[in-house]
């Protein structure tokens, strides 16, 4: 380092750090945890060479400063002294690698700075939602880094090591964006914002003027972005792809009944990537810590089930066209519990089976929209299903031929040209 440091050992609060000038300023309890005075000497030697302002620049601060613990260590084991957690690589996946205020200061990846903020629920609130959306992807891109380098070859990563300095003192072609791109709106679409932040992160990578003399370097972007791939992130998309999205009209509650049930059946099929939705909240099972979330903007699934009280026409069910092309949408009049253990194994004959008082429809999206017009003055589709009018010109649209009877299910399937309704059961 250029000039000398001064240590101030700071003994109330324990959780207390900073770095300031030349003064670091740490608690006795960060002091004597495992990481936090290494990352506080990283930080200085980072500040004292980075030669770059940039919009997300306290993110990428903790990204390469975890990763050069990681050069010099050998490991990434980053302690919290008040819960005895420490930082595990290689865990994370997106977008369930977001959190909520609770689920971030419970986590050893948050910032050492923001320790003293997470010891009480009053000092928390001054912590802000787009600074937590931001630094909750810190695990996902340390891993992707630090895997990408095992990746190179031993060539590769001396000389990939012995240009970290440049890296950060070296200028960008264009140049790094100043302002936040996607803008800050967590509070409507969060997933976008935690995007933009990877997006940027990446862009730090690939727009550096290393890029254009340095073998090691571009070996090393593209394994960053094949391991953020893997870890469930696409570029392209930046958005929250699940196998099961479960959505409900009314409130949804970690404490409630049916959430435990649905915990515990995502619990049970770790590699079924399970997401429920209220109109305020996104719970990534099985996290039980909701991050808020209002709009469908960013969201995919698979299979998507919609529990809804009160009669829909096909334009509401066409609404959810970029969401999912597999809808089922529920009867959740009466507030009874769902079972989706048979679902996930059988789809709707299986759900049908499990769930016996329950009325349910289930739409193929995409098809439906090839005969838009003819299904467009439709009011009530679970009223115009429950007649089994064959000769109904809407039906004769979708190429209805007969309607088949499931006893297990105790739904119908329609054999038709067009498979826009692929099972109903009407209560």
């Amino acid at each position: 380092m250029n000039s000398k440091l001064r240590l101030v050992i700071v003994q109330d609060p324990g959780s207390y750090f900073l770095i300031q000038g030349n003064t670091i300023y740490i608690g006795q309890e960060m002091l004597e945890a495992r990481g936090h005075l290494e990352k506080a000497l990283l930080k200085k030697w980072y500040r004292e060479n980075s030669q770059n302002l940039f919009a997300y620049e306290g993110l990428f601060e903790e990204v390469f400063t975890d990763f050069m613990v990681y050069l010099v260590k050998g490991s990434l084991k980053l302690e919290d002294p008040f819960r005895g957690v420490q930082t595990k690589l290689n865990g994370s996946r997106w977008p369930q690698v977001l959190k909520s205020a609770q689920a971030y200061c419970q986590s050893p990846w948050k910032r050492s700075e923001h320790y003293k903020f997470c010891q009480d629920a009053k000092s928390r609130t001054e912590l802000k939602n787009d600074q937590i959306l931001e630094y909750s992807v810190r695990p996902l891109l340390v891993s992707s880094w630090i895997q990408s380098y095992k990746a190179l070859s031993f060539r590769e990563q001396y000389k990939f090591v012995t240009l970290l300095r440049e890296l950060i003192a070296t200028d960008h072609i264009p140049d790094l964006p100043l302002v936040r791109t996607g803008g800050v709106i967590p509070d409507t679409d969060p997933l976008t914002e935690a995007s933009e932040a990877i997006k940027n992160i990446s862009y730090f990578l690939t727009s550096s003027y290393l890029t254009q003399y340095s073998d090691a370097h571009r070996v090393f972007i593209t394994l960053v972005a094949n391991n953020l791939s893997r870890s469930g992130y696409s570029q392209s998309f930046g958005g929250a792809f699940f196998d099961v999205l479960y959505i409900t009209d009314g409130k949804m509650s970690s404490d409630s009944d049916q959430f435990k049930q649905f915990l515990t059946l995502s619990r049970k099929n770790p590699k079924i990537k399970i997401a429920i939705k209220d109109k305020e909240n996104l719970w990534m099972l099985p996290s039980i810590y909701p991050v808020q979330w209002s709009s469908l903007d960013s969201l995919r699934a698979d299979r998507t089930i919609y529990n809804k009280c009160g009669h829909y026409d096909f334009k509401f069910v066409w609404s959810f066209a970029n969401v999912t092309d597999k809808l089922m949408i529920v009867n959740g009049c009466g507030n009874k519990n769902i079972d989706l253990t048979e679902y996930l194994k059988d789809g709707p004959e299986g759900f049908g089976a499990q769930n016996k008082n329950i009325g349910f429809i289930q739409f193929h999206i995409p098809s439906l929209l090839m005969r838009k017009d003819q299904l467009s003055q439709v009011n009530n589709v679970t009223d115009l299903v429950s007649r089994r009018e064959i000769d109904n010109p809407v039906f004769q649209s979708l190429g209805w031929r007969e309607i088949k009877y499931s006893e297990k299910a105790g739904a119908y399937q329609p054999k038709s040209v067009v498979d826009g309704i692929e099972w109903f059961k009407v209560q």
